[in-house]
């Protein structure tokens, strides 16, 4: 609909300060057009239908495939390509932290590349999804193998490659984590790693049960920060209220008063960067082209035409969630655990930036929801077999 051609009168009646915005960032006056799309940057609003349409697709055929099966296989893959993403991130960050995989440097000077993002953030995001995940299929092999409930000598000795290798890529991830010095990716995985062990809750019926959940949680933590700089981590965590006409309370002051202007059709989806040309009050030695909040750049771009499905299609799919959570009684409930879990540490992140904008985010994103909603067709044993 952005992206649709309107007459002048309705353009103008639907978004009053759209031809004003377009003035402003045009190099010379626009061309007197009796007809104007909704957006004020058509082209990335394209690449941004684009973008999101093959999330959803994606979405959707993963929940088929997932019907059937795959869950497992697809866990076990994510985890192997984080372990190798950590190692990666490290041995980069290392030897050539300007460029992206030793060779390219990124359009913004001033980027610092991790591994194949762009920014700590977006590699936080993925990582803060993965781990949660992983730790609910190790515990889902836990809790369905033959010695689930007799003690920990009993547990140590049902530990077999895959288990290890689950476990040592959270451990890693974790560290990797940490070492990103993400504090939003840092804080989203503490919510979602307290998530988890709540969620737990509902399955465990002893209280060792339950505090074996805990501890192997903690242990994740526990073991991942040793990788840590506590010392740097510190000194982020203090940027945070030091970082004055940069800092994201401005930028959000900004997007708020772009909200205030396009509240019905917002400026158009990807157009929130030339729109801040306008909008951006303080100094320009730094351009703000994300509000560093989803929700807040949702509004900003979309208004409510694009804020009030996106709101119905979050509810629809939160209801849908606790509705398979709760009726899993098998093993994959665990997995169901983690993957929530990790949906949660992308909502609680996207306060504090949209990661989901970059695609290798956004495509996990979409095959974890697909996980978490997926619902099997068969009701064959086969699936309560250990994962």
């Amino acid at each position: 609909m952005q992206l649709a051609w309107l007459p002048a009168i309705l353009h103008d009646r639907l978004t009053p300060n759209g031809a004003a915005v377009v003035r402003a960032v045009a190099l010379g006056a626009p061309p007197a057009n009796v007809r104007a799309p909704i957006s004020i940057d058509p082209e990335s609003t394209g690449w941004a239908l684009a973008l999101g349409a093959s999330y959803i697709v994606l979405f959707w055929c993963a929940r088929a495939i997932f019907a059937h099966g795959g869950v497992r296989t697809t866990i076990r893959g994510v985890s192997v390509i984080g372990l190798a993403l950590t190692v990666l991130v490290a041995v980069q960050r290392t030897t050539s932290p300007k460029l992206l995989y030793w060779k390219w440097q990124p359009l913004s000077a001033g980027a610092a590349p991790y591994g194949p993002f762009v920014n700590r953030n977006g590699l936080a995001a993925w990582l803060a999804m993965v781990v949660p995940l992983a730790i609910g299929y190790v515990i889902a092999r836990r809790r369905s193998g033959p010695h689930a409930d007799r003690g920990v000598a009993a547990a140590i000795a049902d530990i077999d490659a895959t288990t290890l290798l689950l476990g040592g890529s959270a451990c890693l991830m974790m560290g990797g984590l940490f070492g990103s010095l993400s504090r939003s990716g840092i804080f989203a995985a503490a919510v979602a790693l307290t998530m988890f062990v709540v969620l737990a809750q509902a399955r465990v019926t002893t209280g060792r049960a339950a505090a074996g959940v805990a501890a192997s949680v903690a242990a994740v933590i526990a073991i991942a920060s040793m990788y840590g700089n506590v010392g740097a981590l510190a000194m982020r965590m203090q940027e945070t209220t030091e970082l004055g006409e940069w800092g994201r309370r401005v930028i959000w002051r900004d997007t708020i008063a772009m909200i205030r202007d396009f509240p019905l059709t917002g400026v158009g989806a990807g157009a929130f960067k030339r729109g801040m040309l306008v909008y951006q009050e303080g100094s320009r030695q730094f351009f703000f082209n994300h509000a560093h909040n989803e929700y807040l750049q949702i509004l900003a771009e979309g208004g409510l035409l694009l804020a009030i499905p996106a709101a119905l299609a979050a509810i629809a799919a939160g209801a849908g969630m606790i509705a398979r959570f709760r009726a899993d009684h098998t093993a994959v409930f665990w997995i169901r655990a983690g993957a929530i879990s990790s949906l949660i540490a992308m909502a609680v992140q996207s306060i504090f930036d949209t990661s989901l904008r970059t695609p290798a985010d956004g495509v996990l994103f979409a095959v974890i929801a697909a996980i978490a909603l997926h619902q099997r067709h068969d009701a064959s044993p086969h699936h309560r077999n250990r994962p």
